[in-house]
C-alpha cells in the first residue's frame, strides 16, 4: 500500500500513537527511493514482523541492492525457546540421564516458566563447562573450568557462510579446556588438542586446494578462506495475497495503558545477558543513556511517570502473571509512553565477588511467550527510595553551545555555524607564548556526527592507562576516576528529544588554566604541547582540578589498588591484587597511588614508543604511526589523532573543515582537541509528529534547542 499512500494520501487504520502524517511521509520517501532504501526490523520483533519487513523490502526492490539474502550459517539451527522447553519436559519425564552444558547459564537466564533448575535436579549426571562457578554450576553435579574465548582455537562460519579460523591471543592462564576439546574427549576422537582438531576440520571442509601447509598459513594470516561463502540466495517469491493472508492471522495486542504496562526486556549494553556481571570495569562503566553505574533500572517516560505518581529512584514492584519483582524506576525523556524498559543481566547471586547481588534480576518476568517484550504488567510503589549513583546527573546544556549541532538546511545556509560569533577576549600575556610551529604538535579531532555514545573509548582508555574502579559509593560522591567521559544531552522537547553524545577528556590546552595554579609544577607543558603530569611531584592540592573549566582531572582520594581488595579498612596493611589482576596492568603506564591527580595524556606512552621505533627504523614518524587507545577502539572512526604540523595528516585536514570548533574556546584556553559539530537531516514535515522513540534517562531535557 506504500504507493497508494504516497500517491493518493490513502488513509490507513493506525495503532494509537502512530501519527498518520508520519506514515504518509515515510511511505512517500520509500516509494520515491525504490532500490535505494531499506526497512530494518528490530531484533526483538517476532518472526511474522520480520517476514512483513522482508515483503516490504521486496516490494520496494531493495533485495539484491541494499539487502542481500544468505542461507543460515548453521543449517541445523533450532529455536532456543522450543529446544529448552523440550529438554525440560524430557528431564521431568526421566528421559535424560546425562546432560553436558557448554557454557551458558540457564539456571539464571532461562525463561522463568520452564523451571530449568527444578528439571536439572532430576538429571542423574550433569556437567557444566564454564569459566566461572555460576548459578548453573552450583546446581550441576560437575563443574569443569572452561577456556576464555581469547584462549581458544576454533573454526567458524560468518553470517554469509565464509569459513574463518579463530586464533588464540594468549595461552590458557589456568588448567582449563575448550568446548571442542571436551567434545573430542566425549567422542573419543584421535585428536585431543584444539589446534589439531581445528586443522582436521579445516582439511575436511576447506577442499583439497586448501589442505597444504602453505594454504593453512595463508588462511591464518588472512583469518578466512576467501571465496568460501556460497552465493547469495535468490529473492523469495512473496505474493501480496500470501502476505495479506498471513497478516490476518496475527493478533493485534491491545495498546498499553498505565494500568496495563508493556515491559521491554533489553540486554544490558554493558553486561549483555549477565555474562560480564563480575567485570568491575563494566559494572562501573556509565550506562550510555542514564549514566548510572553499578545498577540497572526500569525506565519510564515523563508522562507515564507522572500518571503513575513515581519519581526517579523510587523502588517499584512490577507484576506479570502472578510473578513480581522489585526494581528502581528512572525517568527517561523520549521514552515511549506506558512502556517500561527493563535491562537484563543484573541481580546475579553467583557471579563472583564483584557481581554478586548487584542491581535487580528481571528474568523472573520473562517467559517463553514473552522473550523480548510482554504486556499487561502492573506497577505498584513500595514507598521506598533506592540510592543510585551516576557520573552525570544533568541532562541539559542550559542554552550553552557545548555539543553544537544544526540541521542540514541551516548548515547549507551557514556552513560555519559552529564557530563562535566573537573571538576570545585578548589580554596582556603573563608569560612568553610558546612556539609550537617546529617539531611535532599533537592534536585530536572528535566528530560528533559519527559518535554513537557506545563507551568503547572509555573502556579502552581505562585498560590502556591502568585506571582503577572506585565502587558505587565513591562514584556517588563524585570520585569516579575515568579519564574519558561521554557526556549525554537531551535536546528539544522532553517528550520527544534528540540526543547528543560528546566524548570529553583533557583537551590539552595550549594556555592551560591548570598549570599556572600548581604550586609544585606537577603539571606542565612539553615542547610538543602536551599537558604532562609528573606524578611524583603532585602533593594533592587539587588546585588544578578546581581551575579546569572542562572538569576532566581525577584525584585519587584513596589507594584504589589496595582498597578494592580490602574495602573500608584504611588502617589495614596494603593488599596486592591477585596475579591475574596485576597482569592486566599496562607496564608502560605508572600505577598511581593515593593523593595524586591524573588525567588524559593523549597516550603519551604510545607517542614515545613510536618515536623510538621510527628512530630505530631510520625514518620520521608518519601519519597513522601513533594511534591512541580511544581512537583504536572507536568503530565509528569518530576520533582522529595526529600531528597538526603535518598538513597532510588526517587530523590537520579535519581541523580545516567548516564544522570544526573549540569547546569553550571563547575563554582563551586554546584546546588541542577540537570537535566537528553534528548535522542532523530531519524531515521538515515530521519534526513535530515523529512517534516517541528510544531509551534515554534522566529527570529533564534541554529546552533551548
Amino acid at each position: 500500500e506504500l504507493g497508494d499512500v504516497a500517491a493518493a494520501g490513502k488513509k490507513l487504520t493506525l495503532p494509537e500513537g502512530v501519527p498518520a502524517a508520519w506514515v504518509t511521509s515515510v511511505a512517500k520517501e520509500l516509494a520515491a527511493s525504490k532500490g535505494r532504501g531499506l526497512i530494518v526490523i528490530g531484533s526483538r520483533q517476532p518472526a511474522a514482523v520480520h517476514a512483513l519487513g522482508l515483503a516490504i523490502n521486496q516490494a520496494l526492490g531493495n533485495i539484491g541492492t541494499t539487502l542481500q539474502l544468505a542461507a543460515p550459517a548453521d543449517a541445523d539451527e533450532v529455536d532456543v525457546a522450543t529446544d529448552i522447553k523440550s529438554l525440560v519436559d524430557a528431564a521431568n519425564a526421566g528421559s535424560v540421564d546425562t546432560l553436558v552444558l557448554l557454557g551458558g547459564n540457564p539456571v539464571y537466564d532461562a525463561p522463568a516458566d520452564v523451571a530449568f533448575a527444578a528439571a536439572l535436579a532430576k538429571i542423574p549426571v550433569s556437567v557444566h563447562l564454564s569459566s566461572h562457578v555460576d548459578e548453573t554450576s552450583v546446581k550441576c553435579a560437575w563443574h569443569l573450568p572452561r577456556n576464555h574465548e581469547y584462549e581458544n582455537w576454533g573454526d567458524l562460519k560468518s553470517l554469509d557462510g565464509t569459513l574463518t579460523i579463530q586464533q588464540p591471543l594468549i595461552l590458557p592462564l589456568r588448567d582449563t579446556r575448550s568446548d571442542i576439546e571436551l567434545l573430542a574427549l566425549i567422542a573419543a576422537t584421535p585428536e585431543r588438542k584444539m589446534l589439531d582438531l581445528v586443522r582436521t576440520t579445516f582439511n575436511a571442509s576447506a577442499g583439497a586446494a586448501f589442505t597444504t601447509d602453505h594454504a593453512w598459513k595463508r588462511t591464518l594470516r588472512d583469518g578466512l578462506i576467501a571465496g568460501s561463502a556460497p552465493a547469495f540466495a535468490a529473492p523469495p517469491a512473496l505474493k501480496g495475497g500470501d502476505v495479506a493472508t498471513a497478516l490476518t492471522k496475527l493478533k493485534v495486542a491491545a495498546a498499553p495503558t498505565k494500568d496495563a504496562l508493556e515491559v521491554v526486556f533489553s540486554l544490558c549494553p554493558k553486561l549483555v545477558d549477565g555474562r560480564h556481571a563480575n567485570n568491575s570495569w563494566l559494572c562501573e562503566l556509565p550506562d550510555p543513556m542514564t549514566k548510572i553505574v553499578w545498577d540497572n533500572v526500569a525506565t519510564f517516560s515523563p508522562a507515564t511517570a507522572k500518571a503513575l505518581g513515581i519519581k526517579g529512584g523510587d523502588l517499584v514492584t512490577l507484576t506479570r502473571g502472578g510473578v513480581s519483582i522489585q526494581i528502581a524506576a528512572w525517568i527517561t525523556p523520549g521514552h515511549a509512553d506506558n512502556s517500561v524498559t527493563a535491562f537484563l543481566g543484573w541481580g546475579r547471586t553467583n557471579a563472583g565477588r564483584v557481581g554478586d547481588f548487584r542491581g535487580f534480576n528481571v528474568y523472573p518476568l520473562r517467559t517463553l511467550d514473552a522473550l523480548t517484550f510482554a504486556g499487561d504488567v502492573k506497577l505498584s510503589s513500595t514507598g521506598e527510595k533506592y540510592k543510585i549513583s551516576q557520573t552525570q546527573d544533568h541532562n541539559s546544556m542550559e542554552g550553552r553551545p557545548i555539543a553544537r549541532e544544526a540541521t542540514l538546511a541551516t548548515y547549507k545556509q551557514k556552513p560555519k555555524f559552529a564557530e563562535m560569533e566573537a573571538p576570545p577576549p585578548q589580554s596582556l600575556p603573563l608569560w612568553k607564548k610558546a612556539d609550537y610551529t617546529k617539531g611535532h604538535k599533537w592534536g585530536m579531532t572528535i566528530d560528533l556526527n559519527a559518535c554513537t555514545g557506545c563507551n568503547a573509548c572509555t573502556v579502552a582508555c581505562q585498560a590502556e592507562n591502568n585506571i582503577h574502579v572506585v565502587g558505587k559509593e565513591q562514584v556517588g560522591k563524585g570520585r569516579e576516576m575515568l579519564w574519558l567521559r561521554l557526556d549525554r544531552y537531551f535536546v528539544g522537547d522532553e517528550e520527544n528529544p534528540s540526543v547528543a553524545h560528546q566524548p570529553l577528556a583533557c583537551v590539552q590546552c595550549e594556555e592551560a588554566p591548570c598549570e599556572n595554579v600548581c604550586p609544585v609544577n606537577a603539571t606542565a607543558h612539553s615542547p610538543e604541547g602536551l599537558n604532562d603530569m609528573a606524578y611524583n611531584r603532585c602533593i594533592g592540592t587539587r588546585y588544578c582540578a578546581n581551575n579546569c573549566p572542562y572538569k576532566v582531572r581525577r584525584f585519587n582520594y584513596l589507594d584504589w589498588k589496595s582498597e578494592f581488595w580490602n574495602p573500608g579498612d584504611l588502617t589495614a596493611a596494603p593488599i596486592d591484587p591477585p596475579k591475574t589482576i596485576q597482569m592486566q596492568y599496562n607496564p608502560d603506564v605508572t600505577v598511581r597511588m593515593r593523593g595524586v591527580m591524573e588525567k588524559c595524556t593523549y597516550c603519551v606512552q604510545r607517542i614515545q614508543r613510536a618515536k623510538i621505533e621510527t628512530k630505530r627504523a631510520g625514518r620520521d614518524i608518519r601519519d597513522g604511526d601513533i594511534v591512541t587507545a580511544c581512537q583504536q577502539s572507536c568503530s565509528a572512526d569518530a576520533i582522529v589523532f595526529g600531528d597538526l604540523n603535518d598538513k597532510t595528516s588526517r587530523v590537520a585536514k579535519l581541523t580545516e573543515l567548516d564544522r570544526r570548533y573549540r569547546l569553550l574556546g571563547e575563554i582563551g584556553t586554546a584546546p588541542r582537541t577540537t570537535y566537528l559539530a553534528k548535522v542532523r537531516n530531519p524531515n521538515p514535515e515530521l519534526e513535530t509528529v515523529s512517534p516517541s522513540h528510544g531509551n534515554g534517562a534522566g529527570e529533564g531535557a534541554e529546552k533551548h534547542g
